[in-house]
């Protein structure tokens, strides 16, 4: 039987929504994986008119391209150096805390098991970093060098700019979601004391040193 109250929900509300299921606030989620969460929560609004048993691929990327700011990303092309896949922003998280449960009540019998967010493996390895603890003691004025900065994040003082920005997004979601406020400070800490090393100036000069 289908659940009538599914139909109360708009494209955008379920893209967004399985995107979230799917760790969407602290990683690129494929295009293809949004599709077939949707298909699986509502399978009668994101499947082939044709051939129902298949998910539909098209609605729901016109609707994460029609996201705005709330995500970050692009839908995959056959060019693999393009990188696809989608994230939620910091106001998609924040769309999500507002809207979760009015969409998991309409979504009624077809949600899957209610998703427990686990702490984030890196978040719990930055919290026990010498870098954090001692950010946590000393604020502002914590004395932390390349390589804590750099071991803070699970990475090295050759990994490069586009990697640590990740981590430092991946992390600042994670602990957007999980209400970690310190760890929020820490990251801005970093983003301005290591504004350098994380450009790709700051990378050339690295190179040339």
């Amino acid at each position: 039987m289908v659940n009538r109250e599914i139909y109360a929900l708009s494209d955008k509300d379920m893209v967004l929504f399985a995107l979230y299921v799917l760790g969407g606030w602290r990683k690129r989620v494929h295009t293809e994986d949004i599709a077939l969460k949707c298909y699986e929560l509502a399978p009668s609004k994101f499947s082939w008119v044709k051939y129902p048993q298949y998910p539909d691929l098209q609605p729901v990327r016109f609707a994460l391209e029609k996201c705005g700011t709330l995500v970050r990303g692009g839908s995959e092309r056959k060019d693999k150096s393009i990188t696809g896949g989608w994230r939620l922003t910091e106001q998609g998280i924040q769309w999500i805390e507002t809207n979760k449960s009015r969409i998991e009540r309409l979504l009624g019998s077809n949600l899957a098991p209610k998703v427990r967010l686990a702490e984030d493996k890196r978040l719990r390895e930055l919290l026990r970093s010498e870098a954090f603890k001692r950010f946590r003691d000393y604020g502002e004025k914590a004395e932390i060098s390349h390589a804590d900065f750099a071991e803070s994040l699970v990475c090295t003082v050759n990994t490069q700019p586009d990697v640590l920005n990740e981590r430092l997004e991946q992390l600042y979601s994670a602990a957007e979601v999980l209400k970690q406020e310190k760890v929020k400070e820490y990251i801005n800490f970093c983003q301005k004391n290591f504004a350098t090393l994380l450009t790709k100036m700051g990378e050339e000069s690295n190179a040339k040193s």
